[in-house]
Order: structure tokens, then sequence, then C-alpha cells
């Protein structure tokens, strides 16, 4: 399969993916947010599959 024929795959399933995410109501105060909940949550989901195993390596994982 050439790379011009996966090029309609993966936009659609991280949109999805951040859409899921989007759905999850966010508690916290909107003045203290620098990052949206679903960034977040995605980022997390990231590095957990990177095998990050806590906040500090999650942290540095998506900082690189």
């Amino acid at each position: 399969m050439t790379i011009a024929a996966l090029e309609g795959f993966e936009k659609p399933r991280l949109k999805a993916l951040l859409d899921h995410f989007a759905a999850i109501e966010d508690p916290r105060e909107p003045w203290r947010v620098a990052h949206p909940l679903s960034e977040v949550l995605f980022l997390v989901v990231c590095g957990t599959i990177c095998d990050c195993d806590d906040y500090d390596l999650i942290a540095d994982w998506g900082k690189a």
C-alpha cells in the first residue's frame, strides 16, 4: 500500500478520538486551564501506549 493510499485514514481516526475526548465534561475552572482537557487526555493515552508509566515520563514524552 502506498503512502498516498494511507493519507485518508489517519486524520479521521485522530479527529474521532479527539471528538470522543471532547465529549468529556471539564470540571476545571476556565481561568486555570492551560491546555484543553481533550488534548491532555490524548497525550496521556499516547504516552501510555509508548510505555510511559507516570506523570513525569508522560510529560517528558509530550515535550519531546
